[in-house]
């Protein structure tokens, strides 16, 4: 989890200072999140989540396999990330058709 907090916060450019004020603690006790000198709190993990619009599995970096085949979708109630932004319809079918010319080359 440390990684993620340090990875969302530097992804949006955003200072320790920064992501205390957005959580309104001390700029020592968010760097001890950091550091892993201290778990956060559940209520600042979900501000966190909330913040980077991510959700808590994300955040504290578990990930969960379906096995969605991505050829399949047809507007299901999915969503998917890179870099805590979603994915549009277009990237999606946009990522696909990569991967398929790619392994096509292989």
């Amino acid at each position: 989890m440390l990684d993620q907090l340090i990875e969302f916060r530097k992804s949006r450019k955003l200072t320790i200072q920064n992501m205390a004020d957005v959580l309104g603690i001390a700029k020592s006790t968010y760097a001890s999140y950091e550091t892993g000198y201290r778990q956060p709190p559940i209520d600042a993990l979900i501000k966190i989540a909330n913040f980077f619009n991510i959700s808590l599995d994300t955040l504290v970096n578990r990930h969960y396999r379906s096995g969605i085949d991505l050829d399949q979708i047809k507007g299901g109630n999915y969503r998917f990330y890179i870099d805590g932004k979603a994915l549009t319809k277009d990237e999606l079918k946009a990522i696909v058709a990569f991967v398929k010319v790619k392994r096509s080359l292989s």
